[in-house]
């Protein structure tokens, strides 16, 4: 069973730092309206602009981020902590969590499991885009996960068979 009740805040709006990874598989699911409801500040480390905005134009999440009122971008002060986690993860991801501990934000987007991993051993509350929609459903702000979990899917965002079956079972929802 998950407990996103750990992951996402039950308060009102929350802010958080996002990956890419995150940011585009929200959009491939066409949930940036349910996002920007559900969070009052989303914070973006540079590389992770630079990766969607800047080379990705005309990919998904491109057109929301540059869109998006509640979304700031943001550098990051310890390069050298960014170079140390780049020794695991990619820049955007190492810049995520640098700058999630610098702005002393506790909630941060990332999908990537070594990232994931790395996030909650420096005591970061992580949630990726399944659990986000997991949260979304109990809020009341979707219906259903599935279709939407089935058609991140289909535009190959990679989602584990595990996590599908712990999000469909806590949302009430069977995968047939």
């Amino acid at each position: 069973m998950l407990n996103t009740a750990n992951k996402v805040a039950t308060g009102s709006k929350l802010t958080a730092v996002a990956d890419a990874s995150f940011v585009i598989g929200i959009s491939l699911c066409q949930q940036w309206d349910t996002l920007e409801v559900l969070v009052e500040n989303l914070i973006i480390a540079d590389k992770v602009w630079e990766e969607i905005v800047e080379r990705g134009e005309g990919q998904p999440g491109e057109k929301e981020l540059r869109q998006a009122t509640f979304v700031g971008r943001r550098t990051v002060s310890n390069t050298s902590a960014v170079t140390m986690l780049m020794a695991t993860l990619d820049a955007g991801e190492a810049e995520t969590l640098v700058l999630a501990t610098e702005l002393s934000v506790t909630k941060v987007f990332v999908d990537d499991l070594r990232g994931r991993k790395v996030a909650q051993s420096l005591g970061l509350q992580v949630v990726g885009v399944a659990g986000f929609l997991l949260f979304a459903k109990k809020k009341g702000k979707i219906r259903e996960v599935r279709p939407l979990l089935l058609q991140l899917l289909q535009k190959g965002f990679r989602l584990s068979n595990r996590l599908i079956d712990a999000v469909l079972d806590e949302a009430g929802e069977t995968l047939l």
